[in-house]
C-alpha cells in the first residue's frame, strides 16, 4: 500500500510541477508579446488573459503540497 501512495505522490508532484512550469512559461511569453500586439485584436485579448491568469508558485503553495504529500505517505 505504501508503494501505491509513493507512486501516487510522485505522479502528483510531477503533474503539479509541469502545470506550474506551463503557467510560468505561458506568462513569460504573453508578457513578452502583450505590448507588440495591436489593441483590440483577438491575439491581444488572449495574451492579456494569460498575463492576468499566470503567476509563479508562492511559498504557501509549496508548503500546502508538501503537507498533502506527507499526509498521503503516512496514510
Amino acid at each position: 500500500m505504501k508503494e501505491l501512495n509513493l507512486n501516487f505522490m510522485i505522479i502528483s508532484l510531477l503533474c503539479l510541477a509541469s502545470y506550474y512550469l506551463f503557467r510560468v512559461v505561458a506568462y513569460a511569453l504573453a508578457r513578452k508579446y502583450v505590448d507588440k500586439t495591436s489593441e483590440g485584436s483577438a491575439l491581444n485579448w488572449a495574451v492579456n488573459v494569460l498575463v492576468r491568469g499566470g503567476k509563479k508558485m508562492e511559498l504557501s503553495d509549496y508548503v500546502t503540497w508538501a503537507g498533502f504529500c506527507a499526509f498521503l505517505y503516512l496514510v
